[in-house]
Order: structure tokens, then sequence, then C-alpha cells
């Protein structure tokens, strides 16, 4: 009993020096609690707690939680660097001016044609049976499809803050494109509505109170339980450990990979180059893939001894790991790059918002920075992919927009 108690009491300080981290280095690019930046990234501290365990009980080497905790710090001061660019109050204007600029039937619209690429997918997802661990064959399968839908979705959540949209049009749309969604998502189905409400509640000046943050937790609970009963097709009263256990888990990776040698067995089976890894999500578009199954899966291959697509998010220092293995200066060099790459991505969004003279570019401008810097720690090729998907649907907005201003222009009238 005593030995769990110092587990607990040891797990218990990694969190909280962990999450003091991230506070500390990242508070001035976060605009409340519902960030996406926060509600994504609390498994951070999560997977310090873990690693520290698995160190304590000597599963992992130490090396392995001073390589993390290294690479975490770098990540952080870069992404300070890129924070001390970004402003609260500049860029809650740049959203309510770009906002402005936007009718309530050009929202519609948008909402319109998300929901019938998301219909689409819903059709397509059934029939190609895409729930549970499928889903990544899904999504490899129609990945440009998925990225389009996703930067759709994303817009339509920016859109939807507009102040001349009624809250309980907006709540039905949610719900909506959140149903449709189920049949190819994952478990935090729900999500997204907590991200829409927390950059609501931020334009609108409002501070998150307590009653605002469990009604939060208990929408973020309730989409794991629903995708895992109809994906997973676990037990509904299995919510909240199916919930807590992802929570303590998601730093599964450093399990994985270490605690068989399963990092090091993948070398010779995984010849790529750190920038190939690192660009795929763009160039596979093309058709010039970096990889066939991205570093968790190969992972999660040697350890099973099966061809497995799924995986756990390879985190920053796990890829580093592998790509730079007993190299901290490249290592700390590259994550610190990073940070200040994915965390930047915030105020170049806003910039972008405030100068752009399209109204898509400038609304693809605050979508790029609200939702992409979330997963650059836990899995930088997703915030790579979401980045992708903004830019996607920033150009197919962009292009119906030239098209209804040469349809509706004098010369194309005559």
């Amino acid at each position: 009993m005593s030995d769990l108690t110092g587990l607990i009491e040891v797990g218990a300080f990694a969190w909280l020096v962990a999450a003091l981290c991230c506070y500390l280095f990242l508070r001035r690019a976060i605009f409340n609690l519902l960030d996406p930046l926060v509600l994504v990234n609390v498994s951070i501290p999560f997977s310090a707690a873990l690693l520290t365990v698995l160190c304590v009980t000597d599963v992992v080497s130490w090396d392995k939680l001073t390589l993390f905790s290294l690479v975490l710090l770098a990540y952080l001061v870069g992404g300070r660097v890129a924070a001390a660019f970004f402003g609260r109050e500049s860029f809650r204007n740049a959203i309510s001016a770009t906002l402005g600029d936007i009718r309530e039937s050009e929202v519609h619209a948008v909402l319109i044609i998300t929901a019938g690429v998301t219909f689409i997918l819903a059709v397509l997802g059934l029939q190609a049976g895409a729930q549970g661990d499928e889903r990544l064959a899904f999504g490899k399968l129609f990945r440009p499809i998925l990225l389009i839908q996703n930067g759709l979705f994303l817009f339509s959540l920016v859109l939807m803050l507009a102040r001349n949209m009624p809250r309980g049009r907006v709540w039905l749309w949610l719900i909506l494109l959140i149903a449709l969604s189920i049949p190819f998502s994952g478990k935090s189905v729900l999500l997204p509505a907590v991200f829409w409400l927390g950059a609501k509640l931020y334009l609108d000046r409002i501070h998150i109170n307590f009653r605002t943050a469990v009604l939060s937790l208990f929408l973020i609970i309730a989409g794991v339980t629903l995708m895992g009963t109809l994906a997973y097709r676990t037990n509904p009263l299995a919510g909240l450990l199916l919930f807590t256990n992802r929570l303590w888990m998601s730093g599964d990776v450093y399990i994985l990979a270490y605690k068989g040698d399963a990092l090091a067995a993948i070398h010779g089976n995984y010849p790529v180059s750190f920038l190939a890894y690192i660009m795929h999500p763009i160039t596979s578009l093309v058709g010039i893939r970096g990889y066939e199954k991205p570093l968790g899966s190969m992972i999660a291959s040697e350890v099973m001894h099966d061809d497995l697509l799924t995986g756990p998010n390879p985190q920053l220092p796990v890829v580093l790991d592998y790509f730079f293995p007993d190299n901290y200066a490249a290592s700390l060099l590259l994550a610190f790059v990073t940070g200040l790459l994915i965390i930047g991505i915030r105020p170049l969004g806003m910039s972008i918002a405030r100068r752009a003279r399209s109204r898509y570019v400038r609304v693809g401008g605050l979508v790029a920075a609200i939702f992409t810097p979330a997963t650059g720690f836990l899995d930088t090729s997703l915030a790579v992919i979401a980045l992708v998907s903004v830019v996607s649907a920033t150009v197919i907005l962009v292009a119906i927009e030239l098209l209804r201003s040469a349809v509706s222009s004098p010369l194309y009238s005559r």
C-alpha cells in the first residue's frame, strides 16, 4: 500500500510540474480555459506522470524521462517566443472585424456545403464500416475528402461565432454536423462543441465559471461515451472509466516504444528521413509518400507482431528519439523550432486575419490560429494535417467567392 501511495505521489508531482510549465510558457498564447491549446494539451501532464511512474518502476530507463523533459521544455520555449507576437485583445478584435464582414446568408451557405460533404462521408463510412479501429483504413482511403470536410467543419465553427447567428440555430447546426460525423470520427466527437463554446465566451468577454467548466467536462465525457458505444460497442456506463483511462494512458507510446525496445527494433524496417516524415501529410497529396504507416502504427505493429494501421500518437520526444537517437543537440534544436513554428501559427493567423484582402482568407487565418497549434507536441503530423485541411477549405471557399463575383459582375451579365 505504501508503494502504491508513493507512486501516486510521484505521478501527481510530475503532473503538476508539467502542467505548470505548460501554463507558464504558453499562457500568452491561450485565450481561455476552453482553448483547444488547453483542452488537447491537457494530456501532456498525464503523459509526464505516466512516464515518471514507468521510470520509477524500472519499466522505462531514466534517460527517456530526461529526453521527454528537455524536449518538452525546448518546445515550450519555442512556443513562448512565438507567443510574444500574439495578443488576446488584438485577436478578439480581429475575429470581430472579420466576422462582421460575413453575411448570415454566407454563413448558411458554408454550413450547407459542410453538411453536404459530411453527409457523403457519413454514408461512405457506414457502407465501408469505418467504426472503431477501421476508421484509420477509411481515413487513408478517403483522405482528400476528409481533409476538406475537416477544414470546412472548422470554418463552420468560426463562422458560427458571428453575432448575427441566433444561438439556438447554432446549436442545431452543431448537433447536425456532429451527428453526421459519428460514422467516421474519433472518440472526442463532442469536442468541437466545447471548442466553439470556449471561443464564443472569449469573443463575448465572458469568463469561464465553475458551471461552464463542469458542463464542458460533461460534454467531453458524453462524447467519449457516445463514440465508445457506437463505434467500439462499449457499455455506456463505462464512459467515465474510458475517459479517465484515455487521459492516464495518453502517454501509452512510451510503454509500447520502450518497454520491449520496439522503437529500436523498427529502425531498419522504417527507412524514412525526418523531413520526409514531417512533410508526409503535404507531399502525400501529390503522390509523394514519406511512409506507408505512421511511426505509432509501426511501433504498435512491432509490439503486437501484426500489420496494424492503428497505434499511439508518436509524441515529439519519441519522434526525435527515433530519428536522432542519443543526439540531444539536434533534438532540442528541432523541438524549439517545432514549438516556434506550431505555436507561431496563432500570431501568423491573426496577422492574416487583419491584413488579407479576401474575407475567406481572413477567416482561414482565424481558423488556423484557433485550431491548428493544439497537437504540435502530441503528434506534429496532426498539426500539419489540420493546417492542410484549413488551407484546402480556404482555397475552395475563395474559389466559390470568386465564381460568385464573376457571375454577378456586369461584364458577365452582358
